[in-house]
């Protein structure tokens, strides 16, 4: 689309009044293969988008959105096109679902989409129009592409040990947009389209709501969340934006192999060990011998607390004797603290048992308060110490499905935009 077509275009849009709405939905937009985009369809899109996006419905806001929002409107069509072609049929209880899911996320009643958005002015089609082009998609890609997609455990694995090297560092929860480049001659109007995402996401707007609008990876339905990630899962080029953003702010353009990815840090942790179940999801039950020491005690006094806490550890053979030992000590804080999952405990408590055996009472350790001793009694590992693994092994072959499929996803589209006829009125 030429600049002097967009700015007619847009003027138009603004124009719109409900008065003229009959006339305007025969106004042409664009004509994709035998089918028309009016005008009105655009109008509804753009008012569409603001909402959920957080922008204002303003003449500034809708005319850099206009092209954008004119290109998803294009793709949702071809999409839809070539799912009829091929007899693909999306069922309405999904789009229903995707409805609800989006009435929750609002906190809206159910029902209350219908009304939020009449309320508005907005048609309810143009919102469900959209979910059935995403899940047409879906089911096309998946059909076409998904027996293809062959992950190996070689792949897993190098990942995995990517992500050995990070142990104990920083772990990002990560959002992102990204946009294709399938045309070379394309690149500079999409990293423009990426700085104007960036933009409005500094002046406001949600970034979910950009996701799902403008994103081209699968993650857009789930508003672009990557989830919680270590260096090294998602690759050099991510890895860099990430070290470099604090929660709440929004990655410049970064240029992959292909396209322009924006990345938004939802937030900010120190990882876990990788596969480290045993310590940290056991439950495990708690015998402890407290030897008081008074505030601003003579050192003696402490010495002798450490003494007699260190004898009554290394005379204690299970949980019995050192509950005996507590009674000679007539320590009222001591006793069994019964079923405990092990990450619930106090960072100090669970380095005093961390590879302690059952029934071996731990060194003593001085508190501000006294002196403690823990054993443990029994220890509940979790059924499949292994789960964790297991579970992260799937997310990492789940990841490397869906950025293939992204991929040839692209080319898909790529390839029904070359054979269609498209016309920009």
């Amino acid at each position: 689309m030429n600049r002097l077509s967009i700015c007619a275009l847009v003027l138009v849009i603004l124009m719109l009044t409900p008065v003229s709405r009959a006339q305007d939905t025969l106004s042409i937009a664009a004509v994709v293969n035998d089918k028309v985009i009016t005008v009105y369809d655009l109008g509804m899109r753009l008012s569409l988008v603001t909402i959920f996006t957080g922008l204002p419905n303003t003449p500034e806001t809708r005319t850099r959105l206009a092209p954008q929002v004119l290109q998803s409107l294009i793709d949702d069509e071809l999409k839809r096109q070539e799912a009829k072609r091929l007899k693909i049929k999306v069922d309405e209880r999904d789009v229903q679902a995707s409805v609800e899911k989006l009435e929750k996320g609002n906190k809206l009643g159910k029902g209350g989409l219908k009304t939020f958005l009449a309320n508005r002015q907005i048609e309810e089609n143009t919102l469900t129009n959209q979910i059935r082009a995403s899940q047409l998609w879906n089911q096309l890609v998946n059909l076409r592409f998904r027996s293809t997609v062959i992950i190996a455990d070689e792949e897993i694995n190098g990942v995995l040990a990517e992500m050995k090297k990070n142990e104990g560092k920083p772990e990002y929860n990560i959002a992102e947009i990204f946009l294709p480049v399938n045309n070379q001659d394309k690149e500079k109007e999409i990293l423009a389209q990426a700085e104007r995402l960036i933009q409005q996401v500094r002046a406001g707007a949600i970034f979910g709501a950009l996701a799902q609008n403008f994103s081209k990876s699968p993650t857009a339905e789930n508003a672009g969340n990557l989830g919680w990630n270590k260096l090294g899962q998602l690759g050099a080029e991510y890895d860099n934006a990430m070290v470099n953003l604090k929660p709440g702010q929004v990655s410049p353009p970064i240029r992959t192999i292909d396209g322009y990815a924006i990345l938004f840090l939802i937030g900010q942790r120190t990882a876990n060990a990788l596969g480290d179940t045993k310590v940290d999801s056991a439950v495990v039950n708690l015998q402890q011998l407290f030897l008081p020491i008074p505030k601003g005690a003579d050192p003696a006094i402490v010495d002798d607390a450490m003494e007699g806490a260190k004898i009554a550890a290394e005379n204690a053979k299970n949980c019995t004797d050192l509950e005996k030992s507590a009674k000679v000590f007539e320590s009222p804080l001591s006793g069994n603290l019964g079923d405990i999952k092990t990450i619930s405990l106090a960072p100090q408590q669970r380095t005093m048992i961390r590879g302690l055996p059952v029934f071996k009472a731990s060194r003593p350790f001085r508190t501000a308060d006294g002196v403690v001793v823990l054993m443990i009694c029994r220890r509940d590992e979790p059924k499949s110490p292994d789960l964790a693994n297991v579970d992260l092994r799937e997310r990492i072959a789940n990841r490397l499905t869906g950025e293939r499929l992204s991929i040839l996803a692209q080319q898909y589209l790529r390839d029904i935009r070359r054979t269609a006829f498209i016309e920009i009125r």
